[in-house]
């Protein structure tokens, strides 16, 4: 089974290494661990990202999450 890396990116870095059968199920499987992630950690840190690569080291895919809040002007603290 081919063999795809997941650099995971939260202020530290991590590697873990998957198995699956094609780019589009390391994608999910970088989605679904930065959606695990999220959920632990919240607020989450800025700018936390998976870069999901194969073997070579050739990118496939970079998945991000960004928590955002804009408050209304005019509204009282």
């Amino acid at each position: 089974m081919p063999k795809f890396n997941l650099h995971i990116m939260d202020g530290k870095e991590a590697e873990v290494e998957i198995e699956a059968m094609h780019s589009h199920e390391a994608i999910e499987t970088g989605v679904t661990a930065l959606a695990q992630f999220f959920c632990n950690h919240f607020p989450p840190p800025e700018n936390l990202q998976v870069d999901i690569s194969d073997e070579q080291g050739r990118s496939v895919a970079t998945v991000s999450f960004a928590f955002n809040i804009k408050i209304t002007p005019g509204v009282a603290n």
